[in-house]
């Protein structure tokens, strides 16, 4: 899975990065039957959204996740960076999990 991380209104890190590949690779096991070839492609963008508001920063996590014949979409809030990440990472390891059983109950009719 090839993994590009896109930045709005913050600075790339190296402890952001490790932290976002590791999250996002735990999705390979779930990709493994239904991206059999390894061309799917995760296209995370990591932002603060606002500098204002009342309760303090939010950064934001999106996460679109190509692979063959489907593309996944997942885009979450939180007050912490790295909440944000983990509650974009659960979000599409669920839809991918829902997706490959859809798949193979398709494939066993």
């Amino acid at each position: 899975m090839n993994i590009k991380i896109k930045y709005t209104n913050l600075e790339s890190t190296d402890a952001i990065v490790a932290y976002a590949e590791e999250k996002f690779e735990s999705i390979l096991k779930v990709l493994s039957r239904l991206d059999a070839e390894g061309t799917a492609d995760l296209h995370l963008e990591l932002a603060l959204t606002t500098h204002h508001h009342q309760k303090g920063q939010i950064y934001m996590a999106k996460a679109n996740l190509h692979i063959p014949a489907k593309t996944f979409q997942v885009s979450e809030e939180a007050e912490d960076l790295y909440a944000a990440i983990d509650l974009a990472k659960d979000k599409l390891q669920r839809a991918v999990e829902k997706y490959k059983d859809f798949k193979k109950d398709e494939e066993g009719k």
